[in-house]
């Protein structure tokens, strides 16, 4: 007798901030399950990879009609014929002493075949308190390469820490002539869970995107990690709810507010560069090292290409 598919199985079916329930990541359980406790569902969680340090869960309260927090001793059922039971996540305010995850989920009686799937979780260290913080910036759902390109770079010039990627349309076909990527990383995920499952610990996330707060007069947070949208589709609801702060760019008036997407993250991270400067008051302009430049190009110069042929 064959085994069931896991379409006729139920799922623990859990969501991050800007994603939905219908983007959720599923945890197959064993045949029959119809019930779990809290502390069940945390198990099962940090099984898939969730830091439960970072997260707490919350379920779907009929009496409340909202989402309420999943304590080790709640009750947690499937509603009639729905094969899915819907978590969200949400950042702890106070985050706990970090879990290891099982070794093996026979702790849980009845879900011992469960599925499962192991994360990498890369965040870059921001070291003690006396430092000058980081930031990362990337685009969700970005469809142009050159765009992605264009960022990249300017981030590396301005100071980021990272670039990202978030459901990337577009495959890799041109080369990096100034080879950027050995100087700041860039990390690509296939979906916003992926995400905001591997963002670094304590940044804010700042989305960029018309209706928010004026540029001119943000306090960048030490801490960042900068949100911008496609080409096409900018930023969802979803994506705006859950980051801390959303931040629009200044345009004269009666023009259009829309920019390239590279040229809005650039700008964002030169008014950064620019406020934290004057805050230790630090020259603003300049900042370019002969010695630091890339191998072959002119110093200050964008279109600096590398040397061909070892030829000066």
């Amino acid at each position: 007798m064959s085994a069931p598919s896991t379409s006729e199985r139920n799922a623990l079916r859990y969501f991050y901030p800007g994603s939905t329930a219908r983007n959720g990541n599923l945890v197959f359980l064993a045949p029959g399950v119809r019930s779990l406790t809290g502390a069940d569902a945390g198990e099962l969680l940090s099984l898939d990879g969730v830091d439960l340090s970072r997260w707490r869960a919350r379920y779907q309260h009929d009496e409340y009609e909202g989402w309420a927090a999943v304590q080790d001793d709640t009750a947690l059922e499937f509603r009639g014929d729905r094969r899915t039971l819907d978590l969200s996540l949400e950042r702890r305010a106070d985050p706990l002493e970090r879990r290891a995850p099982l070794s093996s989920p026979e702790r849980i009686p009845g879900l011992e075949n469960i599925e499962t799937r192991a994360r990498g979780v890369v965040v870059p260290a921001p070291g003690d308190e006396s430092r000058d913080g980081y930031f990362g910036i990337g685009i969700v759902g970005g469809k142009n390469e050159a765009n992605q390109g264009t960022l990249w770079r300017s981030a590396y010039q301005l100071g980021a820490a990272f670039t990202y990627t978030v459901g990337a349309r577009f495959e890799k076909s041109s080369s990096d002539t100034t080879k950027t990527w050995t100087n700041l990383p860039m990390y690509s995920h296939d979906n916003w869970n992926a995400f905001a499952a591997s963002a670094p610990y304590d940044a804010a996330w700042v989305a960029v995107e018309m209706g928010g707060a004026p540029l001119a007069t943000f306090h960048h947070p030490d801490r960042a990690v900068y949100v911008l949208g496609s080409e096409d589709n900018g930023l969802n609801s979803s994506v705006l709810r859950a980051c801390a702060h959303v931040v629009e760019l200044p345009a004269e008036v009666g023009r259009g507010a829309s920019f390239n997407v590279a040229v809005a993250g650039s700008l964002v991270m030169y008014d950064r560069l620019v406020k934290r400067r004057k805050g230790r008051g630090g020259v603003v302009g300049g900042g370019v090292d002969e010695r630091n430049s890339l191998p072959g190009g002119r110093v200050g110069v964008d279109s600096a290409k590398p040397v061909r042929g070892g030829g000066t």
